[in-house]
C-alpha cells in the first residue's frame, strides 16, 4: 500500500507487545511487519525489514533501547526511531538519550491516541528529510542548525539575578533578531511577565491540565507577543501550580516546538533541581550559569558546576556569568574564575538602582538605559549568544531602527 507506515515493535513482555501491536492494527495506514524480545533481535528485524518506524523499549535485555536506537539511527537514519520509557529511568537515561540525539519518545501507560500521533508524527518528519536527500540534507542541517538556539538560564540558588538577565538578555536579541522567544519555567513563581509589565491572560498553566502531547498552534495560542518584540511564555500565578507538575515530557516538548519557529530561546527555569530545569538543560544549546559575586554564592556556584560536569553535560555547552561583579570590595574580577575553576564568559556590573528601577516600573533596563555600564554587558552577551545567522539576518532587517522604541 502506498504510503504505508511498516512499523517494527521491540518489546520484551510478550503482553505489552501484543497491546502495541492491537492499537496500531486497526489503523489502515500502519502495519506492524516485525517484532523482538530483545536489543540484538530488534537490530536484525530492523535491518531485515527496514521499516518507517520502530519501537523500542529501553530497558530491553541483551542490548538496551538507547544502545539499539543509537545503532540503528547510525545505520539505517532513514529509519524513526521512538523510544519507550517505562517512567522509572533515572537522570542518566535522560543525559544519554539528549546526546545520542534521541527527541522522540513514549511513556508507559500509552494511549492509542498517544501512540498513533507519534507514529504518524516520526514518519512524516522522516519522509521529509528523506526528500531532501542525503548529502543535500546534510548540508541543509549543517546550515540551519546554527540558526536555532536554545539558552537555558539557571543558578545554584535562588537571588542570583537569573531572571533580570534572562529577561533582558531576549529583550536584547530582539533588537537584532525578530524571532525571539522568552519562556518562563518558574511554577514556584516566576516573574518574567511583572519585569515586562506584561499581565497575560494565558499562561504556561493552561498548558498543563489534561497535557497530552503539544504542537506549536498550541504553543502560540498561549504566547503574547510583548511591545518589544519579544515572544513570551508567562508562569501562571505564583501558588497556582506545583512546580513538579511540569514534567520532562512537557518541557521537551514545549521546546521542540518553539525550536522550529524561534531563532533564538531564552529560557528561565525555577529551582535548580527541579525536573523541569535539568530537563530544559539538557535540551538546550547553551546552558547560562548565573553566580552571584559574594563567597557563599561563588562556592555554591564552584559545586553546580561540578555537579554539571559529573552528570556529563559538556563543558562547551556550559558558560558562566557572574552577576553584581562590581559589587565586592574584597573579591577582584580577576579572582573569580580561580575560585569556580571555570571559565567566566562575562561580569554583569553591579547597579542597584537601576535593576530596582527597571523592576518597578517595568521597563527592561536594556531598553531604558540601553548606554549604562550593566545594560552594555548584558546586550553584549546577547549579541554573543544570538545565532550568527539569525544576527545577520536581523541586522538587516531593523537596520537603522532605534533601540526598542516601544518606551517612546
Amino acid at each position: 500500500m502506498e504510503g504505508r507506515i511498516n512499523v517494527v515493535i521491540a518489546e520484551n513482555e510478550l503482553a505489552e507487545r501484543e497491546k502495541l501491536k492491537s492499537l496500531l492494527s486497526g489503523e489502515a495506514d500502519i502495519q506492524v511487519v516485525g517484532e523482538a524480545r530483545d536489543g540484538r533481535e530488534c537490530l536484525d528485524v530492523v535491518t531485515r525489514q527496514r521499516p518507517n518506524i520502530v519501537l523500542i523499549k529501553q530497558d530491553l535485555p541483551v542490548l538496551n533501547g538507547i544502545a539499539a536506537a543509537e545503532q540503528i539511527s547510525a545505520d539505517m537514519p532513514e529509519v524513526g526511531v521512538i523510544l519507550v520509557l517505562t517512567g522509572h529511568e533515572g537522570e542518566e537515561v535522560w543525559h544519554k538519550m539528549l546526546r545520542a540525539g534521541i527527541r522522540e519518545f513514549l511513556t508507559y501507560p500509552i494511549s492509542g491516541d498517544r501512540l498513533l500521533e507519534e507514529v504518524r508524527k516520526v514518519s512524516s518528519l522522516q519522509s521529509k528529510a528523506a526528500k531532501k536527500g542525503g548529502a543535500a540534507a546534510a548540508v541543509a542541517h549543517a546550515v540551519e542548525a546554527p540558526s536555532r538556539r536554545i539558552v537555558t538560564v539557571t543558578g545554584p540558588r535562588g537571588g542570583c539575578g537569573k531572571t533580570v538577565i534572562a529577561t533582558n538578555l531576549a529583550v536584547a536579541m530582539a533588537n537584532t533578531s525578530e524571532k525571539i522567544a522568552l519562556l518562563d519555567l518558574n511554577l514556584w513563581g516566576g516573574d518574567i511577565a511583572m519585569l515586562l509589565d506584561m499581565t497575560p491572560r494565558r499562561t504556561l498553566g493552561d498548558l498543563l491540565p489534561g497535557f497530552g502531547g503539544i504542537d506549536y498552534d498550541v504553543i502560540d495560542s498561549v504566547m503574547v507577543k510583548h511591545a518589544c518584540g519579544v515572544s513570551v511564555l508567562a508562569a501562571p500565578l505564583t501558588g497556582t501550580f506545583d512546580g513538579s507538575t511540569l514534567s520532562r515530557y512537557m518541557v521537551q516538548s514545549i521546546l521542540e516546538a518553539v525550536r522550529e519557529h524561534y531563532e533564538c530561546t531564552v529560557v528561565d527555569t525555577g529551582y535548580a533541581n527541579l525536573e523541569s530545569t535539568l530537563a530544559a538543560m539538557d535540551y538546550s544549546d547553551v546552558i547560562l550559569v548565573v553566580v552571584g559575586m559574594d563567597l557563599p554564592r561563588l562556592r555554591d556556584g564552584k559545586l553546580y558546576l561540578k555537579n554539571l560536569m559529573a552528570a556529563n553535560y559538556p563543558k562547551e555547552k556550559i558558560q558562566v556569568v557572574v552577576n553584581r561583579a562590581s559589587g565586592s570590595k574584597e573579591i577582584f574580577p580577576g579572582e573569580v574564575e580561580s575560585i569556580l575553576e571555570f571559565p567566566v564568559v562575562a561580569q554583569i556590573p553591579n547597579d542597584d538602582g537601576l535593576v530596582g528601577s527597571s523592576v518597578n516600573l517595568g521597563q527592561p533596563l536594556v531598553a531604558a538605559n540601553p548606554h549604562k555600564q550593566l545594560s552594555k554587558a548584558i546586550i553584549s552577551l546577547a549579541e554573543d549568544l544570538v545565532p550568527a545567522q539569525a544576527g545577520a539576518a536581523g541586522g538587516r532587517k531593523r537596520a537603522g531602527a532605534r533601540w526598542f522604541s516601544f518606551l517612546q
